[in-house]
């Protein structure tokens, strides 16, 4: 993991590098990630449809503030797992990057074996503005005794398929948005 807001390469602005595999970062970087080597995209976005993009994009429509969410968010994790798995660079990302994509890193930190205080403390320093609402952050809650168990093991076994949509283009007005320094 890193320290900081970069990623392989130049730095990039916006676009955090969570590990090898797993870039974070908003729906307006979606395009950034995949010039940093982002292979696949999973898009958290519940308000909305993953846009047309160059590579495949899952799609787990999570909702900020909505409650019982657990399963969402591990299907999310656990795809975001196994992409790492098999070495291809993923991009995750949220509407603002900050609470629904915290939510799934954390979770993702926590298939592959760490608690949810080291998971959390890991997303935070490589993002620091990364902090999941209210409702995602008891999900993680629920969702830490069954991952603790599996801590020094596998995955869960169980690996939902995210629901396919059709994509479509957004319109991310953000001047610069590209974001490379």
């Amino acid at each position: 993991m890193t320290d900081g807001p970069s990623v392989i390469g130049p730095a990039v602005i916006g676009v955090t590098r969570l590990d090898e595999h797993v870039l974070l970062a908003d729906a307006c970087l979606a395009m950034t990630m995949v010039s940093a080597g982002a292979r696949r995209l999973i898009d958290l976005r519940g308000e909305t449809r993953p846009p047309g993009l160059p590579v495949p994009i899952d799609h787990f429509p999570l909702i900020d503030l909505e409650a019982d969410q657990d399963e969402l968010i591990l299907a999310a994790a656990t795809r975001l797992a196994d992409l790492a798995g098999d070495g291809v660079r993923t991009g995750l990302y949220c509407q603002a990057g900050v609470s629904r994509t915290a939510a799934v890193a954390i979770a993702y930190l926590m298939v592959r074996g760490l608690s949810l205080a080291a998971a959390n403390a890991a997303v935070r320093r490589a993002r620091p503005q990364a902090m999941p609402a209210p409702e995602l952050w008891r999900s993680l809650e629920r969702l830490a005794p069954g991952l603790d168990v599996r801590a020094g093991g596998k995955r869960p076994a169980r690996t939902l398929g995210p629901p396919r949509l059709p994509g479509t283009t957004t319109g991310c007005s953000r001047p610069g948005w590209a974001g490379w320094t």
